[in-house]
């Protein structure tokens, strides 16, 4: 095993060939390669050959979003922060296409650890909605609203899915206008 070379820096360089490559492109021969080392090295840090390595995957992505949204949401409230919040979502995904696939290829109820990685992104959202004094079923509505509009927008982008030629940021923009004014009218139409 080269010098230096644990099992977090293993999960780093398999990101970044999930990104560079595509997800469906990282092996254990591959990465192994890439890292100088024989594919049996590998053994010694992932037991579970390639369907660990792709759940550890999946928790460093979510770990990393969950990062990357609260760093974008501090010193923001209210709408400020969810449009903080969902354009940092939209931009890892931009940075990490491979790892996103990977985040989206395991379920989070598998585990409790799975689902403490993903709860923290979720979490976040939860606590922002706070400030807008709503029932806790909304706001149980709101994240999934929030998670399937990300989601499923990014994933769509970054397949190259969407052929109109009106620009992603303006459909983008008004799907969180629409969104921001359907948590105000639950409000009762006033901004607090």
């Amino acid at each position: 095993m080269k010098v230096g070379l644990d099992k977090k820096k293993i999960i780093e360089a398999a990101a970044d060939m999930a990104d560079e490559k595509g997800i469906a492109n990282v092996t254990l021969k591959v990465l192994a390669e890439e890292l100088g080392i024989k594919p049996p090295s590998l053994y010694k840090h992932f037991s579970g050959g390639l369907d660990e390595l792709n759940k550890e995957l999946m928790l460093y992505g979510w770990r990393s979003l969950e990062s990357e949204i609260t760093r974008a949401a501090i010193g923001k409230a209210k709408d400020d922060a969810i449009i903080a919040i969902c354009y940092a979502y939209r931009n890892f995904v931009a940075k990490h296409k491979g790892l996103f696939e990977a985040m989206q290829w395991y379920n989070m109820y598998q585990s409790k650890k799975h689902l403490e990685a993903t709860q923290g992104t979720i979490s976040v959202l939860f606590q922002v909605l706070e400030a807008y004094g709503l029932e806790e079923e909304q706001k149980v509505h709101i994240v999934r609203m929030l998670r399937g509009f990300l989601q499923g927008f990014v994933s769509i982008e970054s397949h190259g899915g969407y052929g109109n030629p009106t620009p992603l940021s303006d459909t983008f923009d008004f799907a969180l206008k629409t969104i921001l004014n359907g948590i105000r009218d639950l409000q009762g139409g006033t901004e607090q």
